[in-house]
């Protein structure tokens, strides 16, 4: 097998290029590494992408929060911008693993590996992200939802194509963001559960939600009645335990020895969705309080 460590993007689609479908892209390898020891998948050529500087860093664009395709989940979960922006999202990257597998796994990867209760991208997946996937034919970008194509199956191409960077539009005042998950034990755990949501308030009127939950279907699932049905409506206490309810329409987990039985979720599931829209309350109420000018720092 040849090993290439890479330095820039060009000489990444070069290489992949040549290969013609028969090279892998390595970043962190947490997952990799395994599914080519156990046959899962094949690759003659392995690019190695963790010492290509562009491909690191998180910063600041255009009204949108950058995070570099190679970028690790602990710089994730401790970068001061992702912790001003988007506390859901460095709580969700920092949930996964061990300090070990998140100094190697990267935020993308943990989409690109599909898994339907990834914390990374579940905590991720409500925030509208944008994927920058470049190859020899291109630049195309998309979508969290476009990135999945099946249970544990990516629609991008490792042998052929590298996501450079992760874009999310920035919150305004008026939104906020939300990760929670139900484990076993505190650490080194899969989620039996977990959720996301972000929501837009305007004047007590909710504008937009996005709520999302696994491992309940393909990836992040999305619970789109239940969005709908919030949208127009106030953010009360009552609507948001009536929206956590709706969750369950777009809902289908399946009994797992490890996460529990079917039924046990399905009943879990909107406790964890109404928790998580309190959580997106109380940010939003602690922001009206320093806009007002009634919230001091003690």
């Amino acid at each position: 097998m040849d090993y290439h460590m890479t330095e820039t993007v060009p000489e990444i689609l070069r290489i992949l290029g040549q290969a013609d479908g028969r090279a892998m892209i390595l970043a962190g390898g947490t997952d990799l590494m395994i599914d080519l020891e156990e046959g899962r998948k094949a690759a003659s050529v392995l690019v190695d992408i963790t010492r290509t500087k562009e491909l690191h860093g998180i910063r600041q664009e255009d009204g949108e929060l950058v995070i570099g395709g190679a970028a690790t989940l602990t710089e994730v979960s401790t970068s001061p911008l992702v912790r001003q922006y988007f506390p859901s999202l460095a709580r969700g990257a920092g949930v996964v693993g061990s300090l070990q597998i998140r100094n190697l796994g990267t935020l993308a990867g943990n989409v690109i590996t599909a898994q339907p209760a990834a914390d990374g991208a579940m905590s991720l997946a409500p925030l509208d992200p944008v994927f920058v996937i470049e190859s020899c034919t291109g630049t195309r970008r998309a979508g969290m939802e476009e990135m999945y194509a099946g249970f544990g199956k990516s629609s991008l191409d490792s042998s052929r194509e590298l996501v450079t960077q992760i874009r999310i539009p920035l919150p305004r005042e008026t939104e906020a963001a939300s990760f929670i998950r139900l484990e076993l034990r505190r650490s080194l755990a899969l989620p039996m559960l977990n959720a996301a949501a972000m929501v837009k308030v305007d004047q007590g009127i909710v504008q937009w939600a996005r709520i999302t939950m696994g491992p309940v279907g393909v990836g992040p699932k999305r619970a789109y009645e239940a969005e709908k049905w919030l949208a127009g409506r106030e953010f009360n206490s009552g609507n948001r335990k009536e929206t956590a309810g709706k969750v369950l329409l777009d809902a289908s987990p399946r009994s797992n020895p490890l996460r529990g039985s079917r039924e046990y979720r399905m009943e879990v599931l909107p406790v964890l969705i109404e928790r998580a829209l309190e959580d997106i309350a109380q940010q939003l109420s602690l922001k009206a309080e320093r806009r007002s000018g009634s919230w001091q720092n003690c």
